[in-house]
Parts: C-alpha cells; structure tokens; sequence
C-alpha cells in the first residue's frame, strides 16, 4: 500500500496559517475585554477580584468609589488580556514544512539505494551504478587466484548486504522525520482549535449557552504510532531489530488530523471571562507537555537508529571487519604489485 503523500493542510501551512493565529487571537483578546466589561458575572468577579488585590483584608461588602471603578474598567481595557496575542505568537513556530527539504533528501537517497534480492541471496541494485556490484561476480569469472575469491567473499558479497541494510536504515529516518512533521502539523491544528473555541466559549457567556462538561472540549495533539523493527531470518531486518520508529502509515491511517483523538481533552467552557481565559492559559500548557511527550518520540527513534547504525559500522571502523552498514577493504586493495604478478590475481586462461 503506497504512502499517501504528507502535505501540510493549506490551512496549517505558511502565511495562511500565521495571519489565522494573529487575527484569531486578536480577536480572543477583544471578546475577553468585551465579555469582562458587559457580561454582568464576569463584570462582578472582576470587580471583586481587582478590590481584593488593592484592599487586602478589607470588607468586600464596602462601596467601592466610581473613579475606582472607573479605573478597573480601564485596567480591564488595557492590562488585563494584553497576554493574549504574545502567548499566541509563540506557538507559529515550529514549521512543518521546515522539515522537508531533510524529508526529500533522504527520499532521494532511499531511492538511490533501490534494488531487489533474488531467490539465491543475491540482490541487484535498481540503478546502474548499484547494479554492477552484481555484476562483478560475473565479470570476475575470467579471473582466477585468491585475491580473486577474497575480492567476492570479503567485498562484493557485504556490499549486497550492507546496501539494503542502508537503504532501510534511511526509510526509517524518513518515517521519523515525516513523523515530527505530522506531530507539528497536529500542533497547529490544536492551536486554531483552541482560539476558536476560546472565541466560543467567551462570547456565549452573556446567555449562559456555554457551560456544562459536555461542550466545548479542546483537544490537544493526537499521538503517533509507534513500532519495533522484528529480527527476520536473513535480511536487514537482522541488523536493525530492535530499532524504534514512528509508523506514517498507521498514525495517518486515521487521518492527518483525526477529529476524535487527542492526548488530553479539557472544557473550555466557564462562567466568566476570567475563567476562560485561566482555562485557555491551561489548554496551553498542556499543549505543550502533550507535545514534548509526542516529540520525546522522535527523540527515541532518532537515538536508536544512531546507536544501531554506531554498534554495527564500529568493527568496520576499527578492525576493518564487514559488517551491516560497512564493507572492509579487502586484500586486493592494498596488494602490491609483485603479489599480483605472482598470481594472487590473473587472468584466467
């Protein structure tokens, strides 16, 4: 089954996307003053509220003069949600489309890195560069000495081994990128999500519409699909079992932002104004705690790749010994001219 492609919904993407938190903010902001001001709850808890800050450990039960409540309106105006839109302006970044030049690039290399085995072992590379490792063997049929058979055994054999093991080691990252993508894409959806019902929640406090633990619940990032590479009898699944990645195809099987999966689900609905707003400055943390669980994710797998990847090109490295991801040079790259006009390696005749 071909993976759909992983385009950032035009909503969630670019300008679209940072004009829509911008304007949607603003205008969070200005039904949060409005709602304060007019809406006679949230006017009386604010009033109570700013008495008790300037009086503390006064009767409440005290008229309060009008300048003074006068100047409470004008905090309120002024002061008091002047919060709203920078608390916004933090969350335009990260870009999920930041992430594709990365994503393309290990597309192309996996492409590069393309081949097939065949019912003996063998495998043949797709390109025509990747193609004459197998070729080789055939080509050094009109050879004959041991630099020849060591040439096959010791290069040519782990170079048909290490490619795939290659080339699905790049996948994996690719799905781990794409991964991070969706995760970010999933950010911005919870974003707009939020502001739009921050924006309900606020303007249906004047009819009493928005209350109750059944309406208006916000729903931070869904969580991606984690898995395991299994060990397989012979191929690159033996060098990297074990290796954690994040499943594209299973975390958007229920589509890219799914509407009924979240990792935390909170009621923005409140009584007054000031409620809200504390609800929506509460529905931004979690947002952020969901979505550091969500990228300790990529973390995971990008870590158990790089220490896979270390652990089996080490003896390659250091002992010059084949391994998954590496090929020792064999003897015939170092033999001297004498060893091979001694017949280590000639013509067959």
């Amino acid at each position: 089954m071909a993976k759909p492609e992983l385009e950032t919904p035009p909503d969630l993407a670019g300008q679209a996307f940072v004009t829509a938190v911008r304007e949607k903010s603003r205008k969070l902001k200005q039904e949060l003053i409005r709602q304060t001001l007019e809406d006679a709850t949230s006017w009386s808890r604010a009033v109570n509220d700013k008495w008790a800050d300037t009086h503390p450990g006064e009767w409440e039960g005290l008229p309060i003069p009008p300048a003074e409540v006068e100047e409470y309106r004008q905090r309120v105006r002024t002061e008091d949600y002047e919060w709203v839109e920078p608390s916004f302006e933090r969350f335009l970044q990260p870009d999920p489309d930041a992430l594709n030049p990365i994503i393309d690039a290990l597309t192309t290399i996996e492409a590069m890195l393309e081949g097939s085995a065949d019912a003996n072992g063998g495998w043949t590379g797709a390109s025509a560069a990747l193609g004459r490792i197998n070729d080789v063997r055939s080509d050094l049929n009109w050879w004959d000495g041991r630099f020849k058979d060591t040439f096959i055994d010791e290069f040519v054999t782990p170079l048909e081994t290490s490619v795939p093991n290659q080339r699905e080691l790049i996948r994996l990252t690719r799905d781990t990128m794409e991964g991070a993508k969706i995760i970010n894409i999933r950010f911005r959806k919870s974003v707009l999500t939020m502001l739009d019902q921050g924006i309900a929640a606020t303007q249906q406090l004047s009819n009493s519409a928005c209350t109750g633990a059944d309406v208006l619940k916000w729903g931070s990032i869904a969580l991606c699909v984690v898995g395991t590479v299994a060990a397989a009898t012979t191929g690159p699944g033996v060098a990297l079992a074990g290796a954690v990645f994040i499943d594209v195809m299973g975390t958007i099987g229920g589509g890219l932002v799914p509407p009924d999966q979240a990792q935390t689900k909170l009621d923005l609905a409140a009584e007054t104004a000031t409620e809200v707003a504390a609800k929506i400055t509460n529905a931004q943390s979690a947002l952020g705690n969901d979505t550091s669980v969500a990228e300790e994710y990529v973390v995971l797998s990008l870590d158990k790749l790089h220490r896979i990847l270390a652990d089996g090109r080490r003896a390659t490295l250091t002992s010059n010994v084949s391994g998954p991801f590496g090929v020792a040079s064999p003897g015939l790259a170092d033999a001297t001219p004498g060893q091979i006009t001694g017949g280590a390696f000639r013509p067959r005749r």
